[in-house]
């Protein structure tokens, strides 16, 4: 009798290589020759070129003929020392011109094309100033300079604790790191044209180079008028509308949040000096109101200035409740937008409580993040910053009600959620740790701490949690 065959079960010469082969060429990089060109937010460059083979492509050092995709990295922009386009990016665009089918891509688009969407939201996802710190090595008190001269804007604020894109912090960082070095401005605005024939978002670090480059020069209108943000001086401005060339630097960008999540009015539109003048141009500071006073208080602290600030901040403080209790007997339906016009006391308090700790006054600073507090209850960065300092002077018990507190106003603070697990491993209430370590890992998957989270998960339940996300900065031009 002939056996029976079953066509599933018979070995055709070469059908195995002839399922590989297909199953490689489905890969979305197949036949692509890649190479990388600026910092990539989302990994190391190792880690990059092996995604790059696992995912059918061949990853390249270089540009030349061959090469069909170049991947810019998304943390800052592709700009060499000198402040010149990388010459990756200029030999792919010249090879374009010349009627290549090269692709440029950015980092998000590339990791969408990966299938790999985790990794672009976590650089499309919003953080804290202090992620922020973190990781891009820059001071806190930096980044809220920025914010305070227009240069970075928060997409989102919850209870007074503003979140930021991470692209445009990366940018600024990336600008003023070039012109601290001497870069020029013109060669820099050069190269970010350069770079908006192939790269959307242009628009906003032009606007943040401008910001830069005049910084001292730089007025603010907001919708009480026109203000100095350095000084805090207010003065007094033509129409805007008289032809002084008044840009926003919030204008046509994109922004990662919820359109309800800030009025578009309160972005502030920056002008050139020359479009407005001094009122009180001869001013003595001894008729400053508490707005100036508190303004030059975050200046100074900025500048590293610390008693001088404080001196400002309490300077602000004490003329408050003259100019607050004064405004409300204004009988006119005015009053309450009258009344907006002052800084606000919790962020007064909070901020003079940064210069104290600062200046080595811990006790002190503890203090005025009470105030703070008493002003405001939901203050989160207070209660944070509060609880952190209560640690820092041995006093567990309430440091982890105050966090606790922070927690309970805003679950998703990764910042209280660090701190917090932190002070639960210092009592050595592991378990728990455990726990808050998870739950910070959910905002932050690649600052140096969400390793050190790994670490205590896998050290605690023996699951290793895997990852490929950047961890330093490669820079690979």
């Amino acid at each position: 009798m002939t056996p029976t065959t079953h066509p599933e079960s018979e070995i055709v010469p070469g059908a195995e290589l002839q399922r590989d082969l297909v199953a490689v060429s489905s890969l979305p990089l197949a036949g692509e020759t890649v190479a990388f060109t600026g910092t990539l937010a989302s990994m190391t460059h190792r880690d990059a070129i092996r995604l790059v083979e696992e995912y059918g492509g061949r990853a390249t050092h270089t540009v030349s003929k061959a090469t069909t995709m170049l991947v810019i990295g998304e943390e800052g922009w592709p700009l060499e020392p000198d402040g010149v386009t990388s010459q990756k990016l200029q030999q792919t665009t010249q090879l374009v011109a010349d009627g290549s089918e090269t692709r440029i891509l950015a980092e998000s688009d590339w990791l969408q094309l990966l299938g790999l969407d985790e990794h672009r939201e976590e650089i499309r996802r919003s953080h804290t100033p202090a992620m922020l710190s973190r990781l891009l090595d820059v001071p806190v008190r930096m980044i809220r300079r920025w914010a305070r001269l227009g240069l970075i804007r928060p997409v989102r604020r919850v209870c007074r604790l503003p979140y930021f894109d991470y692209r445009e912090v990366a940018s600024a960082r990336r600008l003023a790191m070039l012109l601290d070095q001497g870069v020029a401005a013109e060669v820099l605005e050069r190269s970010l044209t350069e770079l908006s024939r192939t790269m959307a978002g242009t628009d906003r670090s032009l606007a943040q180079l401008n910001l830069l480059v005049q910084d001292d020069k730089i007025l603010m209108r907001d919708e009480r008028g026109v203000l100095n943000p350095r000084t805090g001086q207010r003065l007094l401005d033509f129409d805007a509308t008289d032809g002084f060339g008044v840009f926003n630097p919030g204008e046509e960008v994109e922004s990662s949040s919820d359109p309800g999540d800030h009025d578009a009015d309160e972005v502030p539109v920056s002008i050139p000096f020359h479009s407005a003048r001094p009122d009180l141009q001869d001013r003595r500071m001894a008729d400053w109101n508490a707005e100036e006073w508190f303004h030059e208080g975050c200046r100074l602290t900025e500048e590293a200035e610390l008693e001088s600030a404080i001196n400002s901040f309490r300077n602000a403080m004490s003329l408050l409740s003259s100019e607050i209790a004064a405004a409300r007997l204004s009988a006119d339906d005015a009053a309450e937008d009258h009344l907006s016009m002052f800084p606000d006391p919790a962020e007064v308090n909070f901020h003079m409580a940064d210069a104290l700790y600062r200046s080595g006054r811990v006790e002190a600073a503890i203090e005025r993040y009470y105030c703070a507090i008493e002003s405001a209850p939901d203050f989160i960065e207070a209660w944070t910053q509060l609880g952190c300092l209560q640690s820092e002077l041995d006093q567990p018990e309430v440091a982890e009600q105050s966090l606790a507190t922070a927690i309970s106003i805003h679950p998703e603070n990764p910042d209280a959620l660090l701190h917090y697990a932190q002070l639960l491993d210092q009592t050595e209430r592991d378990d728990e740790a455990v726990e808050y370590w998870k739950q910070y890992l959910q905002h932050d998957s690649r600052g140096p701490w969400s390793d050190h989270a790994r670490a205590r998960i896998a050290r605690a339940t023996g699951t290793v949690i895997s990852t490929c996300t950047k961890t330093d900065h490669d820079l690979f031009g």
